[in-house]
C-alpha cells in the first residue's frame, strides 16, 4: 500500500556516541539501540522478550511469503532468538553470522529447485491447486524440501495463467492454445526468477545486515526505520517533487514482479488518483510497443519509460486487492516551482465548488525554504476564487502523509491565527505548535475527505479543521497514526561535519514525538472520526495502526490551550440529510452490494484449480467482480460537472493527449459518488450558514 508517515523537516544535533566507526553489524546496532534509546519517544526494555519479538519481526521482513525460507530455515533462525541484544551488547556478531549463512543457503536452495524446473517440462494438465489466502494472513512456510519445489511450481504455474489471462484476446483461447501460451511464459517467468534470486544472493548479507537493524527498529514501533544511503534517498524523494516522467517508477519484488515503488506528486500518475504504490505491474503500450514483465526487469521496463518519444502510454496494473486496472496517462514536466495539484470547479444549478485533491504532502527536501503543497494548493484556490466558488473540497483519500511543516502550512490558509496542535516529545512537557501566518485567504463552506488510508499529516490537518470548525470532514475512518519521526545519520557525529547528512552511509528515522488535537485527545490507533461518515472501501481494513505490531498505544495530555474556533456547526442536521440521500440513493445501493461481494471474497481462502476450463471460471467470477465494483463507484447522475478552472483551460489544451488525458480527469472526478456526496454536504453546509 501507499507508504504513511509524517516528517520532522528540522535536524537536531544529538550527543556524541561512544562508539567507534564500523561497517560490522553490532557496532551499528549499538549506535542504533543507543540512539532510540536517548531520543525515541517510547524507548523499549533491551532484555530476552524484546529480543525474541525483534527476531520474530526480522523474519516476517526477510521473507514475507515464504518464497525463499523453510519452516526449517525459520526454526534455525528462531535458536537462541532470546540473545540477540546480550550479543550485540557484547560485541558478538555470531547471530548475524549465522542468519546470513541461513539465508545464503536458502536462496541457493530456491536456485537450485528453479534450475530443476526450468530443465522440465511444466506439466498444465494435471491436477494443482492454489491457495490464495486473505489479506493479512499469517506468512505460511514449507516443510519440507519437496513441498518448497511443488510451492514454487505451483506459484510459476500460477502467474503463467494469470500472464496469458492479461494478453489480448485470451478469451477466445482454446485450453491447447492456452496452456501453450503457459509453457511459453513459464521459461521467461523461471528465467526472471531465477535472476532475481542470483541477485538476491549477490547482495544477501547486506540484505540480512539492513533487515536486522530495521527490526530492531520496527521493535519501538512501526514507523521507525533503520535506512542504506539508497532507501534515505527514495524516502526523501517521496516528499519531493522535481522530475519530468510519467509520474511513477518500478521495483523488482522478491518473487520476480515488478511493482510501482513510487508515485511523482504532481505527475500524471498522482493526477490520474488510479495508481498506487504497491500495484503489480502487468503491461505497458508505448505507442505500437507493448512490454510485459516477461524476461523484464523493473530497471528495463523504467529504461523504456524514461527514453521513450512517446508523450503517451496504456499502463496495466493490478491493485493490491486484486482489481486489474488499465490507466492512460501522459509524460509532463512537474517541479516545485509550478502547481502540483489542479483544481477543479464542480457545478450544478445550486453553484460552483472547488476540487482540489492532495496525495501528498510534499516537499522539497533539497532546499527547506522552497515552496510545498501548501503554497501549490494555495496558489489553486486563488485561481478557483476567479470562477466565484462557494466552497471548497479538499481531498485527502489515500493521501498517506508526509512533512508535517506543510500540513500546518495548509491549515494556516484557513485558520486566522493561534494554535494548530498539541505536540508531545518524551520526558517534556507538551507544548503549542501555532500557525506562524497571522490571516486566512479563505472562509468559505470547507469539505475534507478522507478513507482508510488517509494518515499521519492528512489526519493532523483533518483534526485542525474540526478543531477550528473550518467545515465538515467526509469519508471513512482514517488511518490512525498520530506519531511522528525525525530522520538523521546513524552515525550522529556526521551530523557536525559539513554535508554530513549527504556522505553518510547508513541512517536511522526516530519516532520522538506525538501530536494531539486542541482537546488533549489524539488519534493515535484510532483514527479520525468523520463527521459523516460514508460507506467503507473493500479490502483496506486490514490497514490500520492498531493493527501493526508495537504500535504506540493512544493517550492523552493536559494543556491549557485557548484559540478561536468558528461557531459549532450543526453536523446532526447534515448527518441526516447525508443518511437520507445514501438511504435512498441507487448509486450507494449497488456499491454497497459490490463492496459486500469483494470484502467477502477477500476473506475467504481461495482454492484456484490450476486448469484451463477451472482457472478461466475462476478469472472470470473475479474479473466481473471488480469490473461491477468499478461500474459501482460511478454515479449514474449527470447532475454534477467538472470543468477546469478558467486559468487552466488553455494550458489543458496544448496537445491532443494532454486535452485527452485532462478530460479523463475531469470524468473520472464527475463521476465518482464520493465526491458527488460530498458535493451535496457542502451545499447543505452552505444552506445552513445562511
Amino acid at each position: 500500500m501507499k507508504s504513511i508517515y509524517i516528517y520532522i523537516q528540522v535536524f537536531c544535533l544529538v550527543p556524541l556516541t561512544i562508539f567507534s566507526q564500523s561497517n560490522s553489524f553490532t557496532p551499528k546496532a549499538q549506535k542504533l539501540i543507543g540512539t532510540f534509546s536517548v531520543y525515541h519517544y517510547r524507548p523499549i526494555a533491551i532484555n530476552e522478550t524484546t529480543s525474541s519479538e525483534t527476531v520474530g519481526l526480522f523474519i516476517d521482513e526477510l521473507d514475507t511469503r515464504g518464497m525463499v525460507l523453510k519452516q526449517s530455515d525459520v526454526n534455525l533462525l528462531k535458536a537462541d532468538k532470546e540473545q540477540l541484544f546480550n550479543q550485540i551488547n557484547s560485541s558478538n556478531d555470531a547471530y548475524i553470522n549465522h542468519a546470513q549463512k541461513i539465508y545464503r543457503n536458502a536462496l541457493t536452495s530456491v536456485d537450485s529447485l528453479l534450475t530443476i524446473l526450468s530443465a522440465k517440462k511444466i506439466n498444465f494438465t494435471e491436477n494443482d491447486t492454489a491457495k490464495m489466502m486473505p489479506i493479512g494472513s499469517k506468512t505460511f512456510y514449507s516443510p519440507d524440501m519437496k513441498y518448497h519445489l511443488k510451492r514454487l511450481e505451483r506459484n510459476i504455474k500460477n502467474r503463467c495463467y494469470e500472464r496469458v489471462a492479461n494478453t489480448d484476446g485470451y478469451e477466445k483461447l482454446t485450453e491447447q492454445e492456452f496452456n501453450a501460451k503457459a509453457l511459453e511464459f513459464s521459461k521467461t517467468i523461471i528465467a526472471s526468477f531465477q535472476k532475481n534470486v542470483k541477485e538476491m544472493l549477490a547482495e544477501s548479507d547486506k540484505t540480512v545486515e539492513s533487515t536486522l537493524l530495521n527490526a530492531i527498529a520496527l521493535r519501538h514501533d512501526p514507523h521507525s526505520n533503520y535506512f542504506t544511503q539508497e532507501q534515505n534517498k527514495a524516502f526523501n524523494k517521496q516528499l519531493s517533487a522535481q522530475v519530468e516522467s510519467f509520474g511513477f517508477y518500478l521495483k523488482d519484488d522478491d518473487d520476480g514482479n515488478i511493482t510501482v515503488s513510487y508515485i511523482e506528486p504532481g505527475g500524471s500518475a498522482w493526477t490520474s488518483n488510479e495508481v498506487n504504490e504497491g500495484d503489480l505491474f502487468i503491461s505497458v503500450r508505448l505507442g505500437s510497443n507493448f512490454y510485459t514483465n516477461d524476461g523484464n526487469t523493473a530497471y528495463d521496463i523504467q529504461d523504456k519509460l524514461d527514453k521513450t518519444s512517446e508523450s503517451g502510454l496504456i499502463l496495466t496494473l493490478k491493485k493490491q486487492n486484486g482489481q486489474l486496472k488499465t490507466v492512460k496517462l501522459i509524460k509532463q514536466k512537474t517541479a516545485s516551482v509550478d502547481n502540483t495539484v489542479k483544481g477543479y470547479v464542480l457545478k450544478n444549478k445550486s453553484g460552483n465548488i472547488g476540487y482540489i485533491s492532495l496525495p501528498s504532502f510534499y516537499t522539497d527536501m533539497e532546499q527547506n525554504t522552497a515552496p510545498g503543497c501548501a503554497n501549490d494548493v494555495a496558489k489553486e484556490i486563488l485561481k478557483l476564487e476567479g470562477d466565484t466558488i462557494t466552497g471548497l473540497i479538499i481531498d485527502l483519500r489515500n493521501n498517506g502523509g508526509g512533512s508535517m511543516l506543510e500540513a500546518m502550512n495548509l491549515a494556516g490558509i484557513f485558520v486566522d491565527e493561534g494554535p494548530l496542535f498539541i505536540y508531545k516529545e518524551r520526558s517534556k512537557k507538551p507544548y503549542l505548535m501555532k500557525d506562524i501566518n497571522r490571516g486566512s485567504i479563505f472562509k468559505k463552506p470547507l469539505v475534507v475527505m478522507i478513507n482508510e488510508t488517509s494518515a499521519s499529516a492528512s489526519e493532523l490537518f483533518s483534526n485542525i479543521v474540526k478543531d477550528y470548525n473550518l467545515g465538515i470532514v467526509v469519508g471513512q475512518t482514517s488511518y490512525g497514526k498520530g506519531t511522528a519521526q525525525n530522520v538523521f545519520p546513524l552515525d550522529t557525529n556526521m551530523l557536525r561535519i559539513r554535508n554530513g547528512m549527504e556522505t553518510a552511509k547508513d541512517f536511522i528515522k526516530v519516532t520522538n514525538g506525538k501530536f494531539y488535537r486542541l482537546n488533549c485527545s489524539t488519534h493515535q490507533g484510532t483514527g479520525v472520526v468523520p463527521d459523516i461518515v460514508l460507506p467503507a472501501s473493500p479490502g483496506y481494513s486490514i490497514y490500520k495502526e492498531s493493527k501493526e505490531p508495537f504500535f504506540i498505544e493512544p493517550d492523552v495530555v493536559t494543556k491549557t490551550v485557548i484559540y478561536n474556533p468558528n461557531p459549532v456547526i450543526n453536523v446532526a442536521n447534515l448527518q441526516q440529510k447525508s443518511a437520507e440521500r445514501i438511504q435512498t440513493s441507487v448509486d450507494f445501493k449497488r456499491y454497497r452490494q459490490s463492496a459486500d461481494s469483494i470484502i467477502d471474497f477477500l476473506n475467504t481462502p481461495q482454492k484456484v484449480i490450476l486448469k484451463f476450463n477451472e482457472f478461466k471460471k475462476y478469472k472470470t467470477y473475479s474479473d466481473n467482480l471488480y469490473n461491477s465494483f468499478d461500474r459501482a463507484v460511478q454515479s449514474t447522475s449527470k447532475d454534477i460537472k467538472c470543468i477546469n478552472n478558467t486559468f487552466d483551460k488553455k494550458i489543458t489544451e496544448v496537445s491532443e493527449q494532454t486535452k485527452e488525458f485532462n478530460t479523463k480527469v475531469r470524468e473520472a472526478i464527475e463521476k465518482d459518488i464520493f465526491i458527488h456526496e460530498a458535493f451535496y454536504i457542502i451545499n447543505d453546509l452552505k444552506q445552513q450558514s445562511q
